[in-house]
Formats: structure tokens, C-alpha cells, sequence
């Protein structure tokens, strides 16, 4: 599988159009490469909350799983697909497991839900959070680099069969996300030199437990 690069950046003193006016006037001559589409995904964990605390404590090589799907309802989800995140070192790769539509419902039972279509899973799965955003998706003039810029981040918690009522958690940041093969990186400095924002280290999973417990 093809490694890459993912280069985040958290914004929290711009607006959305200064961000898109540094994308849209970089030397990578980015263009819009998909139509703007909300993202949601249910992220899981084990019952040690391993992925979250290797995350926390900056672990080189570890996973990450979530349910994706898209269109901005949190309720009949259509086309879902596990996502699971391989992060070895500064590189990242995904597998992907199609699964069926489901209504998210107050008995909905993700962990029996997981288990019936991926009887292979190498571990037991909860569901911790949910995450909702808006993305915009770009591409370079060559094809090789991929922008998105994701605002509008929506936290839930949802644990167990237990949809929670409450309102979500906002966040009103935007996170810019520089995505290249492994093979580009030598290529990429021209690009980063104009940039004028600051490399940060960016999970959505983690800020949704932060935005409710701290």
C-alpha cells in the first residue's frame, strides 16, 4: 500500500477565505478537485481506550478506526465504510471495509454491528465519538498534492447503545491538511515556504474528547 504524507495545520486567527486565498495563490496552483461535502465519522476504540492514549502519548506506530460515511445526516447512513488509520512514523496508509446502511437509533448496537460484518476484526471495537465537518477538497496542478480544509467540526459523544440528546461541542477552528506520496516529499519544501501558518499535530478523535471532558 501507498504511503503518504498527511501535513495538518490548525487555524484558529484566519477566516475561511484567507485560507483559501493562501491554497489558491500557492506555486502548487492548486484547483477545486471535488464539490464541498460533509464528512462524519463514528470513531471506535477498544475497551482500553488504546488508540487514544498512543495517540496522546505520540506512539510512531499505531491505528485508528472509524466509520465514515457522508451527506450531513447523523441518522440513515448510507455507503458506510470502516477506516482503519495506520500511522507508522511520520507516514500513514488506510485499509477499507465496506459495510451496509443502518439507521443510528438508541438501539443500535455498533459493537454487534461490527462483529456481524467483519467477523475477522483483529479486536473488539466501541463506539466513542462522533464527528461531523464541512470539507473542501483541492488538488495540485500536476496531481501529485492534495489539499482539504475541514471547519464547521461538530463533536458528539456516543458510547455504547446510548445516542446522546445533547447538543454538540463546536469547534471553531479549521484544520488545513497537506496530503503527498512519500516519494514527493523532496519536492514539497516550495510549497510549504508559502504557507504561513504553523505545522500542528491535529486528531479529530482527540478533540472530540477534549471538547467534552476538558
Amino acid at each position: 500500500m501507498m504511503r503518504r504524507y498527511e501535513r495538518k495545520y490548525r487555524i484558529e486567527n484566519a477566516t475561511l477565505w484567507q485560507v483559501e486565498g493562501v491554497i489558491r495563490q500557492n506555486p502548487a496552483c492548486f484547483q477545486t478537485a471535488f464539490p464541498d461535502r460533509w464528512i462524519n465519522s463514528i470513531y471506535l476504540d477498544d475497551v482500553a481506550f488504546n488508540s487514544l492514549n498512543e495517540n496522546l502519548a505520540g506512539i510512531s506506530k499505531r491505528n485508528k478506526y472509524r466509520i465514515r460515511w457522508y451527506g450531513n445526516t447523523l441518522t440513515a447512513i448510507k455507503n458506510p465504510t470502516l477506516e482503519i488509520k495506520i500511522k507508522n512514523n511520520f507516514t500513514n496508509t488506510k485499509e477499507f471495509f465496506k459495510l451496509p446502511d443502518f439507521t443510528l437509533t438508541p438501539d443500535f448496537d455498533c459493537v454487534q454491528y461490527l462483529e456481524t460484518q467483519i467477523p475477522n476484526l483483529q479486536q473488539r471495537l466501541f463506539s466513542v465519538s462522533i464527528v461531523q465537518y464541512l470539507r473542501s477538497y483541492y488538488v495540485s496542478q500536476n496531481g501529485k498534492v492534495r489539499a482539504t480544509i475541514d471547519r464547521h467540526l461538530r463533536y458528539y459523544l456516543y458510547q455504547g447503545r446510548l445516542l446522546l440528546q445533547h447538543s454538540p461541542a463546536l469547534d471553531p477552528g479549521i484544520i488545513l491538511e497537506i496530503k503527498y506520496d512519500k516519494e514527493y516529499d523532496d519536492q514539497m519544501q516550495p510549497i510549504f515556504q508559502m504557507i504561513p501558518f504553523r505545522l500542528t499535530k491535529n486528531s479529530k478523535y482527540v478533540s472530540s474528547i477534549n471538547a467534552h471532558y476538558i
